[in-house]
């Protein structure tokens, strides 16, 4: 005969997993990450129409506009904003647009620098151009100041920078011929992991009258909706889906399309604890009536 396997045994396997759920939620999103990288899995989907808009201003840009890029997030924040910022890079570097590249986060300083060298390798792989700092792009870096920062570079940029990352003299850089302010720039872009897109519409875009676009963390993305609506935000990208449109758009596969298969198992994974926690609880109480 079959031995009995004791009653006891499931109730006790039931018991660790409900005294040990956090630790096996963590397990199971971890196991949903590394295979979703392990298996060769295409996703398509459409950009959305925000993220579209977005593109398409930079794509309707002429060789030679600059465009003003703010990266204000730090490594907290690299996996959904830092595909954003090397997106936008390479496709300011095939359209021939200056990108000028400042930040108020100095945390993240390192972190933007890469993003600008990958990106301009990256032209010189797919596009062969040689990208060339200083002549192609600016790299501002960093300076104190906020609000007051952007309010003096609405009147002159290289007198707010006097001199770039690298140290080369703003005065006379040829990356920045044609520009004297923010009001010079056909376009500015805030990717921002804090309160700073208020903070670029209030005293940026809306007092020089410059086009204005965003991209945020995915919870932040929500927030942006009334800037949308009052036409102070042309339109923005939103986490790394954001990211994912815009490669799709570029054509230029990166991080944003190859995160999307563990951001999908990760939801899915969700979805389906949410729906066994509530099975769950209902056949409890479903059995505990019975029981009485």
């Amino acid at each position: 005969m079959t031995p009995r396997i004791p009653a006891s045994i499931p109730d006790r396997i039931i018991r660790f997993l409900l005294e040990h759920s956090r630790q096996m939620i963590y397990i199971l999103v971890g196991v949903a990450v590394v295979t979703s990288y392990l298996v060769d899995v295409s996703q398509t989907f459409e950009p959305s129409p925000l993220a579209r808009k977005v593109y398409d201003k930079v794509d309707s840009l002429k060789p030679g506009d600059h465009v003003l890029l703010a990266f204000d997030y730090d490594p907290s924040s690299e996996a959904e904003l830092q595909p954003m910022a090397l997106a936008m890079l390479r496709h300011c570097f095939k359209k021939g647009v200056i990108p000028v590249v400042m930040t108020h986060w100095i945390s993240g300083l390192d972190l933007h620098k890469m993003a600008c060298q990958e990106a301009a390798d990256d032209a010189n792989t797919h596009y062969s151009k040689k990208i060339v700092s200083g002549r192609d792009y600016v790299f501002l870096g960093n300076r104190p100041g906020w609000q007051q920062l952007i309010l003096q570079m609405n009147e002159n940029i290289k007198t707010a920078f006097d001199k770039d990352f690298f140290d080369q003299p703003t005065e006379g850089m040829k990356a920045l011929e044609g520009v004297t302010s923010l009001k010079d720039c056909k376009l500015i872009v805030n990717l921002a992991a804090g309160a700073t897109v208020e903070m670029w519409i209030a005293y940026g875009s809306d007092k020089v009258d410059v086009p204005f676009a965003a991209g945020t963390t995915a919870v932040m993305a929500p927030d942006l909706y009334p800037w949308i609506q009052s036409h102070q935000l042309i339109g923005f990208l939103g986490g790394l889906r954001g990211a994912a449109d815009y490669e799709v758009m570029l054509d230029y596969p990166g991080r944003g399309i190859r995160g999307m298969p563990a951001q999908s198992a990760t939801h899915v994974l969700i979805v389906l604890l949410i729906l066994g926690a509530n099975v769950h609880m209902f056949a409890g109480r479903f059995f505990g009536k019975k029981k009485e």
